[in-house]
């Protein structure tokens, strides 16, 4: 898994950070939406979602997902004016998850269509991290 990602330009070589991610940790849950190897031109190879509760860790894969979602999702946790997050993938599931804001909760609706699964998490009050450098530095100009 790349973190970071050498890009050559002529004689310039540069590193950017190729992932980004935001965290929630409450009491007894945490959720960490994850982007993973970025491509170097608008997308990342890999994002999913992993739930972590006293008991078990989930991992629910989504596949690739353009940077578009991680604006959407970073600008959904820093509007609280905002209700409501959420995308659709076809990768290689149809499956879509939703995220909803009431004051200082949220809850997670995750869909996959074809194994039939439909779940949601709720967390009360999380810390929230969220790691953008990614967008600083690759979008900064």
């Amino acid at each position: 898994m790349a973190m970071f990602r050498q890009l050559t330009s002529s004689n310039i070589l540069c590193t950017m950070k190729a992932s980004a991610f935001i965290r929630l940790k409450g009491d007894r849950l945490q959720m960490e939406f994850e982007w993973l190897n970025f491509d170097g031109d608008d997308s990342f190879d890999d994002f999913h979602i992993n739930v972590v509760t006293e008991t078990s860790s989930r991992r629910l894969d989504f596949g690739g997902c353009a940077v578009h979602g991680l604006r959407k999702v970073s600008r959904f946790f820093r509007d609280t004016a905002q209700t409501t997050v959420g995308g659709g993938f076809r990768n290689p599931d149809v499956c879509y998850y939703d995220l909803y804001r009431q004051n200082d909760d949220y809850s997670l609706m995750v869909r996959f269509e074809g194994k039939g699964l439909r779940e949601e998490f709720n967390i009360q009050n999380p810390q929230i991290e969220i790691d953008d450098e990614f967008m600083r530095t690759v979008y900064s100009s």
